[in-house]
C-alpha cells in the first residue's frame, strides 16, 4: 500500500474520479448481466463432451462445505469460472484460438468475454508441482463472461469446442 500510496499518490485526479463515478453508475447492471450470461454458458459447457469439467460456484455440491460457505457469504455466482477441457495444452490453445467474440487476455472481469490460458501465461514461472497442487493444469482455460448476449457467446464457445 505503501509503494502504491508513493507511487501514484494517495487523491486521483478529477479525471479518474470522474470515471469511477462514471462507471459505478452501471456496475450493479453490468454485473448482474455478465453473472447471468456466465450461469448460461456455464450450463451449456458442463454437459458438453469435449469439457472434463467446469469449476464455477453455481455448480459447487449441495452439503458441500465450499456450497454453504458461498450461500453465506456471496449473492452470486460471478462470471468468472475454470473449464478443464478434454486434452491438455495443446488443446486448450486450439479453444482460444479459435474464439472469435472473447479475446484471449489476461485480466479478467471486464465487460467484454475474455479468457486465458494460466498454465502458459499468467503462471508460466510458478513450479510445475505448485501448479499442479493449485488445479493449474495445460487444460484449464479461465474465462470471464462479459455482458454480450449469452446465446452469441454460447455460438462461439460452441465453435471453439469444433476445433479441439
Amino acid at each position: 500500500m505503501r509503494m502504491m500510496r508513493n507511487t501514484i499518490g494517495t487523491i486521483c485526479d478529477p479525471n479518474t474520479a470522474w470515471m469511477l463515478l462514471r462507471s459505478l453508475e452501471t456496475l450493479e447492471l453490468r454485473m448482474q448481466r455478465a453473472g447471468e450470461n456466465a450461469a448460461k454458458v456455464c450450463a451449456f459447457l458442463r454437459d458438453h463432451p469435449k469439457v472434463e469439467r467446469v469449476g464455477y460456484l453455481g455448480f459447487l455440491e449441495d452439503g458441500s462445505r465450499e456450497a454453504d460457505i458461498y450461500r453465506r457469504h456471496c449473492t452470486g455466482a460471478g462470471s468468472t469460472f475454470s473449464l478443464y477441457l478434454k486434452g491438455g495444452e495443446k488443446e486448450a490453445f486450439a479453444f482460444l484460438d479459435s474464439l472469435t467474440i472473447a479475446h484471449l487476455a489476461v485480466s479478467l472481469g471486464g465487460t467484454e468475454t475474455l479468457a486465458s490460458a494460466p498454465a502458459a501465461m499468467t503462471h508460466l514461472s510458478v513450479p510445475d508441482e505448485r501448479k499442479q497442487a493449485l488445479g493449474i493444469t495445460d487444460n484449464l482455460v479461465r474465462i470471464s463472461i462479459g455482458v454480450e448476449d449469452p446465446d452469441d457467446l454460447i455460438a462461439d464457445f460452441d465453435n471453439a469446442l469444433r476445433a479441439v
